[in-house]
């Protein structure tokens, strides 16, 4: 083998362990908890980093609402050369030269600083109680998407169990053929039910992944590899949620982000009436200022005439009367009022929203809470019927259809008691993020202690 033989198997021999290694990280499985999730999703909403954005675009008006009470100090320099036509109409160039700095102060605007500082105030406290409440949707729309990535891992493992079953079923049943105690068809049947179990699983599995991809969605960032999920542990007990509607919704009244956003925009609105109407009053502005001027037509020096002769100074205060503004005012006026008056429908709409949905979680949570009752219920008897016809298969009193429908039942009341544990987790964190005051301490009080 020649030396270039040798290097060639080498690069090679090395792209192949680079290679295979970048495939192994790739192929990492990343575990998740729900602590993690919420934290990465709410770093990475774009939803979340806009309304963000909006406070502190809010942040920035407010600051310059607040620097319109500063006096303004401008300086002003300029150079220009003339051309004077005298009475003997020869053309006579001379350029000139000056510098002043003047300062103007706003005493009085027709209230339009104050309602203009007041209005936003009011926006920025507006968009502070909405990026809250996008928090409180982050979080909400993470742990629902964690939950039922939980909850389909938990539909494989009873669909594992289900097809696990069903060749232990099939096999014992071709023993029976064989012994000439059922007939051929029962076991053509059974492996057909075997194929529907593998069939189920593969669904199951399906259905993991594309829940898997929701919660990276939902989490905003891509991850490297698979993930695993860890099973919360969510304490029912120490999450019992207000069932008085009456209460929810006086307590909401008070707590919701969202709500408390529209009623500072409702005071924002009404500031703008204020600002709008400002331009009917008068404005009065203090001026002051001193300057100089050089003119090269006179035989003084620069120094001279800039430092002694021609600077000057002034101080006076400036009025401005509006007389007729081309109905300008009125038009704002009533442009702002109308603003205030959607302002306020909306409030109120959202209002009614929060009646129906806080009226629809607290009974979507007593159903749920019945519903594991009756799922409970009905896994147990169902257990018990799926042992009794078992036995009676196995004695030829019960035929294998009705042995195949009882397993059908029970992992169906399987999936059903999973689904009703689940809703009722849901719906509880629905009551929290109805209310308003949703937040990880509600959810995971084992995990964050």
């Amino acid at each position: 083998m020649t030396n270039k033989q040798i290097v060639f198997f080498l690069l090679i021999a090395l792209f192949l362990h680079v290679f295979s290694q970048g495939v192994a990280e790739a192929s990492e499985v990343q575990k998740i908890s729900l602590v993690e999730a919420i934290e990465l999703a709410l770093k990475n909403n774009q939803d979340l980093k806009l309304a963000k954005n909006n406070v502190q675009y809010s942040m920035l008006a407010l600051k310059k609402e607040k620097n319109d009470y500063l006096p303004q100090i401008t300086g002003i320099a300029n150079t220009a050369l003339n051309n004077n036509y005298g009475q003997s109409g020869l053309n006579h160039d001379y350029y000139t030269q000056g510098a002043e700095v003047f300062s103007q102060l706003n005493l009085f605007k027709g209230f339009d600083d104050k309602a203009s500082l007041e209005s936003a105030g009011y926006d920025l406290s507006s968009e502070e109680h909405s990026q809250t409440r996008q928090e409180q949707q982050v979080i909400y729309d993470t742990v629902s998407a964690y939950i039922d990535v939980a909850q389909q891992r938990q539909k494989i493992e009873v669909a594992l169990e289900n097809l696990t079953n069903n060749l232990q079923q099939e096999k014992e049943i071709k023993a029976f053929q064989e012994a000439g105690k059922v007939p051929a068809t029962d076991l053509y049947q059974q492996q057909a039910e075997t194929a529907k179990a593998r069939f189920d699983l593969i669904s199951a599995e399906n259905t993991y992944k594309i829940s898997k991809m929701q919660l990276i969605k939902t989490i905003g960032v891509s991850v490297p590899g698979d993930i695993e999920i860890e099973i919360p542990k969510i304490t029912i007990s120490t999450m019992i949620p207000e069932t008085d509607t009456d209460r929810l919704i006086q307590a909401a009244f008070q707590t919701r982000p969202d709500l408390l956003a529209l009623e500072k925009n409702v005071s924002a609105k009404k500031a703008k009436i204020k600002e709008a109407a400002s331009g009917k009053y008068p404005s009065v502005d203090f001026n002051a200022g001193m300057g100089s001027l050089y003119d090269n037509r006179y035989d003084e020096n620069f120094g001279d005439q800039f430092g002694d002769d021609n600077l000057y100074s002034y101080i006076g205060v400036s009025v401005f009367l509006p007389i007729f503004d081309r109905h300008l005012t009125r038009t704002r006026v009533n442009q702002a009022k109308i603003d205030k008056q959607s302002a306020t429908v909306t409030l109120k709409k959202l209002k009614q929203q929060i009646r129906l949905e806080l009226g629809q979680a607290v009974a979507d949570y007593q159903t749920a809470c019945e519903s594991i009752l009756v799922s409970k219920s009905r896994l147990f008897y169902t257990n018990k019927s799926l042992e009794s016809v078992f036995q009676r298969y196995k004695m030829g009193a019960a035929n294998l259809t009705e042995l195949t429908q009882i397993r059908s039942d029970q992992v169906e009341a399987r999936n059903d008691m999973i689904q009703a544990e689940v809703d009722k987790i849901l719906k509880i964190i629905s009551i929290f993020f109805y209310k308003g005051d949703l937040g990880l301490s509600h959810i995971l009080k084992e995990e964050l202690s």
